[in-house]
């Protein structure tokens, strides 16, 4: 019985201390810039880690769905996608993907971290060394670098880099999609 309470003990240490420590958010702004101008924002493709090829669109989702969920007027990726292709545009024409879908920025970034460890066993054993708890545990990773860009100047505008953990991988963006959210309330983008 001891035994279980000291892994319960140890389990919620744990989290408490990806909750705290994970959740670090570096991020620079234009100084000057009104970011009250921007209304409509394209969220475009992010570029994937070299571990997990489609770690770049699995964020670029997150990022539209939180967006969404907050009330920002997001403008659909796979429209982004389907104008570049069908105009022959280069994606870092801002200028005139900006008129072309009717934003004032572009959203981009790049992942530099996306891994998940195969995970562990722990096992807690009674009085006798009899296996009494089982407790799987895994570990994953994700860093992302994001980009705010104004289509008019083309200047990055906003720039956030965040690093988080958590027990799977789809937890890990979330938490590190929300991080670089929560910086847009300082910029009081909205």
């Amino acid at each position: 019985m001891k035994r279980q309470n000291n892994m319960k003990k140890i389990i919620i240490l744990t989290l408490a201390a990806l909750a705290l420590f994970g959740c670090a958010v570096r991020y620079s702004v234009k100084k000057g810039y009104d970011f009250t101008k921007i209304k409509r924002i394209a969220v475009c493709d992010f570029s994937g880690s070299y571990s997990f090829a489609n770690s770049g669109d699995v964020v670029a989702d997150e990022f539209v769905l939180q967006m969404l969920e907050k009330g920002y007027n997001v403008i659909e990726r796979n429209k982004v996608n389907l104008l570049i292709r069908e105009r022959n545009l280069d994606s870092t024409d801002y200028s005139k993907l900006g008129k072309l879908l009717g934003v004032d920025a572009i959203l981009t970034g790049s992942v530099s971290k996306y891994a998940e460890d195969a995970g562990r066993t722990v096992y807690s054993t009674d009085a006798n060394g009899n296996a009494r708890t089982e407790i799987a545990m895994s570990r994953a990773v994700v860093g992302v670098s994001a980009r705010l860009i104004d289509v008019n100047t083309g200047e990055i505008i906003w720039t956030a880099r965040n690093d988080d953990e958590a027990f799977d991988i789809s937890n890990a963006v979330t938490f590190v999609v929300a991080g670089l959210l929560d910086s847009f309330k300082t910029i009081k983008l909205q």
